[in-house]
């Protein structure tokens, strides 16, 4: 706990700018201002009940002067409605340096709330596929979003409650020292000392709920958005009752967590009320005693009423601190587990779009023109399970893939689900590294070329196109930030799908809906060719763009690609044979090896597996028209 808490606070610096700091040092001045005349309003009230116990309204004693151990003047005029009115004062000026410093904490608040939400973002973007194909999108918002509650809480009580009562305590014991015999310092001491046992075991009791907590509104809201971003599969199945009962048990979990919670702070609180009744019982019994002996004034009676419960008031809101302190170190704990993780290495970060020269690495230099030659050298590949055994710890998925797609080239890899095809894209994007062998664009190795630059190189058509619940413009412009209206048309055009916009009531505006769910299948994948085309990449990847779609648009989303890929190196990933059969060269993949090769002609010469497929293939196609026909 202590370390979570260490880090927290140094990551929060960290992300603290000149602003923030500016203004938390403003903060610390006011919170330093409000405790000083806090702590001595109740000496000024002491002076005036003093000088108002004779019953008249007269100049005070020069006693004053000797409790301070000043030398008093020859002549003294001190009224008690001097004293007063300085008390009236000190409050007064405690109170409004205390609303102050809320406008000065709330800016420097939000602003490093930006920060650290800015810092969250962009490490969550920037980590690997792998953590992405793993992580539940709910799961990960509530996590950044109990982190940033967690910083509130945190720097909140630190400001306002554990540095302001630390300083009315040391001003207080001060005081208290100066006018008092030291059985009210021994009061005050154990009073703390009460205090704060009984916060340490309010703190130990609360860790364990709070964290229950933290872990099931996680997984409550990854449930809930889950549900949500598959509505559509949920009224398919009318499974709504069951999704939001699963939701309900969720929700009843948390629940029981809550009750936990508030059942060891009232424990806790109780606690803190006998602590409370004690102290000040003792030192009021005392301070009456030592009033009717003739030791101490009325005006000291009440300095110690007024400290006592001026000390106790932030001694309770200094344990209710640490409470809250650990409920947000628990949120804020899975925060600090997520930025732990690696991210990609980013070398020379520049914005997509921009104009791009390939980097002098070794001496080589990439070319400026289209296209760039692509290689794979017996690649080797497995991604890693955890669950099986210590002997069998991979499971390969590509073996001893070979192959080399010239500039201006179409390259087709076909095969079965499983084959290993995606894995092909995901090692070309480096979400993953091989285990062996070697990749290479211009004769030199991915590995050697910052992911800013090469996924910049490469455009990627998906099986499965989601769009941002944006406008139309939007969404294709997303292949090159910055780019203008113009360039955003011309890709349309390129993508046959400028005239369906221009037929729409906002045209280039039109909101295309949460995941483009608004657009048609073919809609959606022109508009994926279109913000890919707009990168001008070196390297265009179509996978399986078409597998979804019908056999006209089929047709017609392949003559999209094969001219917006003109003279650009290609590589396509197809279940469909007849979208590759105007490939150079097709490479049949088979649980993760390459068992055929050649273009069309060939290959259906050869008779062997990729001939069997189309067969198949086109039997289906037939079955289907004659189904359609009848």
């Amino acid at each position: 706990m202590i370390s979570t808490l260490r880090r927290a606070i140094s990551l929060g610096w960290e992300e603290a700018d000149g602003f923030v700091k500016k203004r938390l040092m403003v903060v610390v001045a006011f919170v330093i201002i409000t405790a000083v005349f806090s702590a001595l309003a109740p000496v000024a009230l002491k002076y005036a009940v003093d000088g108002l116990g004779t019953g008249e309204f007269k100049p005070l004693d020069v006693k004053i002067f000797q409790d301070w151990g000043i030398s008093a003047p020859s002549s003294v005029i001190i009224v008690p409605a001097l004293f007063i009115l300085i008390y009236i004062f000190s409050l007064w000026l405690a109170r409004s340096s205390g609303e102050l410093r809320w406008y000065f904490y709330g800016t420097a608040d939000q602003r490093l709330h930006r920060n650290i939400s800015r810092r969250l973002f962009d490490h969550v973007l920037k980590l690997p596929m792998a953590f992405h194909l793993d992580r539940q999108t709910g799961a990960l918002n509530q996590t950044l979003a109990q982190g940033i509650a967690g910083y509130s809480i945190l720097f909140n009580h630190l400001v306002f409650t554990i540095f302001p009562v630390i300083i009315e305590i040391a001003l207080i014991s001060a005081v208290l020292a100066v006018f008092l015999p030291p059985s009210f310092i021994i009061i005050l001491l154990l009073s703390v000392i009460g205090y704060g046992v009984v916060f340490a075991i309010g703190v130990a009791q609360i860790t364990g709920p709070s964290r229950e907590i933290s872990s099931t509104q996680i997984e409550a809201y990854a449930a809930l958005t889950d549900s949500i971003l598959n509505s559509e599969t949920v009224k398919y199945f009318t499974a709504e009752n069951y999704i939001n009962e699963h939701y309900d048990n969720r929700l009843a979990t948390a629940e029981s967590g809550w009750a936990k919670f508030y059942a060891c702070k009232t424990q806790n609180g109780l606690l803190v009320a006998c602590v409370f009744a004690l102290s000040l019982g003792s030192a009021i019994t005392l301070a009456a005693s030592q009033v009717m002996q003739g030791h101490m004034t009325i005006g000291d009676f009440v300095l110690i009423n007024a400290y006592m419960l001026q000390i106790i008031r932030p001694m309770e809101q200094l344990g209710d601190a640490f409470k809250s302190i650990v409920h947000g170190i628990t949120f804020i704990e899975k925060m600090l587990v997520l930025l732990d993780k690696k991210t990609e290495i980013f070398e020379n970060i520049k914005p997509i779009g921009s104009s791009i020269s390939f980097p002098l690495i070794d001496g080589k230099k990439f070319p400026t023109g289209q296209g760039g030659e692509l290689v794979f050298d017996h690649v080797i590949f497995s991604y890693c399970l955890d669950r099986l055994g210590p002997h069998d710890k991979y499971k390969p998925v590509l073996r001893n893939i070979s192959f080399t797609i010239k500039p201006g080239k179409i390259t087709a890899i076909v095969g079965s689900s499983g084959a290993g095809k995606s894995s092909i894209i995901r090692l070309l994007l480096r979400f993953f590294e091989p285990d062996h062998g070697d990749i290479m664009l211009n004769g030199i190795s991915l590995q050697d070329i910052p992911l800013s630059d090469l996924r910049q190189y490469i455009a990627v058509v998906p099986q499965d196109t989601v769009l941002f619940n944006n406008t139309i413009a939007y969404n294709i412009g997303f292949g090159k930030q910055g780019c203008n209206q113009a360039e955003i048309e011309q890709a349309a055009k390129k993508a046959h799908i400028h005239d369906k916009i221009m037929a729409m009531p906002r045209g280039y505006q039109t909101i295309v809906g949460e995941r483009g769910l608004k657009l048609s299948g073919g809609e959606k994948q022109r508009i994926s060719i279109a913000r890919a085309s707009l990168m001008n990449p070196r390297v265009f990847v179509f996978d399986e763009a078409t597998s979804s779609l019908d056999t006209k648009t089929e047709r017609q989303i392949l003559d999209n690609l094969i001219t917006v890929a003109k003279n650009t190196t290609t590589l396509m990933i197809a279940h469909r044979l007849s979208t590759v059969i105007h490939a150079d060269e097709i490479l049949v993949l088979d649980q993760g090896e390459i068992i055929e090769r050649g273009n069309h002609q060939l290959l259906l010469q050869i008779d062997g597996t990729y001939s069997a497929m189309w067969r198949s293939q086109q039997k289906d196609r037939k079955v289907i028209k004659i189904h359609h026909q009848n």
